[in-house]
């Protein structure tokens, strides 16, 4: 009967792939009848089980509560939520930097962003750097390994590294139809371009790693046809920590700068009704995402590859929706460098399915556990730590805290900080006197008080900032904490300039209507 309804999918899905149509329903009803377990099994010949093959998804902009297994009541994730049932979903994972750059080549490296110096200035990561990144360790044990979507990554100023990938298939950001309005979305397009890998690697002896890296759910919003509709008459309702004034709590250091996401908070979230529609835009993204994962899911299990193959799933960095009067990203609060991590690994201990871990962990630490997986050892250089004891609930004196940078000028108020299970502390270090940020995590889990002006918490302050200068150290390899290239780095002013006047243009605007 199952092998029956996923023959049925699959000619489906080829049928609604070729004709622009939504697979959804074929999708969700074979994946939710298939039962989780089942004997190991191969494709194309015997197969090493120690090496397992690897499915790694990637989405850009989605925060850690962007998923029905996190606690939202919202949006639908099936496929997600079930591999969040499948393995162990990690409640307090974070980007160490939140800038689409500097956090993928940190998933590629395994270093913080003062370490491998690629963000949108000093663009580039260098050869030497990407040289000992997974992909290509990975590539150089044997693998086949292929990447799908957004690159997001320059190497040595070039956009494709070369031949480090078995498929390179990158697509340029910013358009979600590609082919033209009538022609396939993006993400469906993307998800093609996966199964046609699987199908590949099915065939062959070698293992593989797939990474596939969504544009969804970052700006423009352009959902598919058939998902325009889902949600309708969906009513938001707005957290008491959303606040409709910007900047609300936070140092004069936003406000002298930060016009970039000024300005979205503006044109896109100022009111509850334009809140409600962006937001749910971006859920259609997301569950566009799911459908697509579903299919990889149904596809690695008719291939006989599933009972092998490790999915990671994650994303790039978290988003605003108003907190602190703020939109997007790149700033060290919860909503915007906590996201989800979800790791399924099904040579795992039944003991080890459904698990929720909340031990702090950060994207530094995704290159090494991959490596670990597939019996590689990590590069010295890497500065994360394999994740694997936690996946096998093994660990012992485990990290408590996590390093935070925001190095980007254009995105400007810079600053770094650290996060720890209590405490949320944050140093705006250009300016003079340094500015901070201090929040209690365990009374205050929504970052609403700033406690760093109040004379009775100094102490934790500066034992907090004695860390992070630490932190600063250790992780940048020089004496002062800040490589040269951080002071030197030159932004773009035009760029800030315009983000600036188009806040300014709007705000009048809106001033004028009131």
């Amino acid at each position: 009967m199952i092998a029956m309804q996923l023959v049925r999918s699959v000619i489906i899905q080829s049928l609604c792939s070729r004709r622009g149509w939504s697979a959804t329903l074929a999708v969700t009803t074979v994946w939710t009848a298939l039962p989780c377990g089942g004997a190991p099994s191969s494709a194309g010949g015997q197969r090493d089980s120690s090496r397992p093959n690897f499915v790694i998804i990637l989405t850009d902009d989605q925060r850690y509560d962007d998923l029905g297994s996190s606690g939202n009541t919202v949006i639908q994730t099936p496929h997600l939520d079930s591999l969040a049932q499948r393995g162990v979903r990690f409640r307090n994972f974070f980007v160490t930097s939140a800038i689409c750059m500097a956090s993928r080549a940190s998933y590629f490296t395994g270093r913080v962003e003062r370490s491998h110096g690629c963000n949108f200035y000093y663009r580039s990561l260098a050869p030497e750097i990407w040289a000992q990144s997974y992909p290509v360790r990975l590539r150089e044990a044997g693998y086949r390994t292929g990447f799908i979507g957004k690159f997001g990554v320059a190497v040595g100023g070039q956009r494709k590294p070369a031949n480090d990938f078995s498929v390179f298939r990158p697509f340029a950001e910013g358009d979600y139809f590609p082919q033209g309005k009538d022609g396939p979305h993006l993400t469906n397009i993307e998800g093609d371009l996966a199964l046609d890998f699987l199908r590949e690697g099915a065939a062959s002896k070698a293992p593989f790693c797939l990474a596939i890296s969504f544009f969804a759910p970052h700006d423009p919003l352009q959902p598919e046809a058939a998902l325009r509709e889902l949600y309708r008459g969906v009513t938001l309702p707005v957290p008491s920590t959303v606040r409709f004034e910007e900047l609300v709590g936070l140092p004069s250091a936003y406000a002298e700068a930060a016009w970039y996401p000024r300005f979205h908070r503006l044109a896109y979230i100022a009111d509850p009704l334009s809140r409600q529609r962006y937001i749910l835009d971006r859920y259609r993204l997301i569950t566009g995402v799911d459908h697509v994962v579903g299919r990889i899911l149904v596809e690695l299990r008719r291939l006989k590859l599933e009972d092998n193959t490790v999915v990671i799933f994650s994303s790039d960095n978290g988003f605003h929706y108003g907190e602190h009067g703020l939109s997007t990203k790149f700033y060290l609060h919860e909503n915007s460098v906590r996201v989800p991590l979800i790791v399924v690994d099904p040579r795992a201990s039944a003991a080890r399915t459904g698990v929720v871990e909340g031990q702090l962990a950060a994207n530094i630490d995704v290159a090494p556990t991959i490596l670990e997986l597939a019996g590689l050892p990590a590069p010295a250089a890497m500065q994360g730590r394999s994740l694997v004891p936690l996946l096998r609930g093994e660990a012992t004196g485990w990290r408590d805290t996590v390093f935070l940078e925001n190095l980007a000028k254009e995105r400007r108020p810079i600053c770094d900080g650290l996060r720890t299970a209590e405490w949320k502390y944050i140093a705006h270090f250009e300016q003079h006197p340094v500015q901070e940020e201090l929040y209690r995590l365990t009374t205050d889990p929504d970052e609403l008080e700033n406690l760093a002006g109040k004379p009775e918490y100094d102490r934790v302050r500066a034992d907090l900032g004695a860390r992070l200068q630490a932190l600063r150290v250790e992780y940048s390899g020089v004496a002062s904490g800040f490589p040269e290239w951080i002071e030197t780095q030159k932004e773009k002013t035009e760029n800030w300039q315009d983000y600036r006047d188009r806040y300014l243009r709007l705000k009048s605007k809106q001033e004028a209507r009131r």
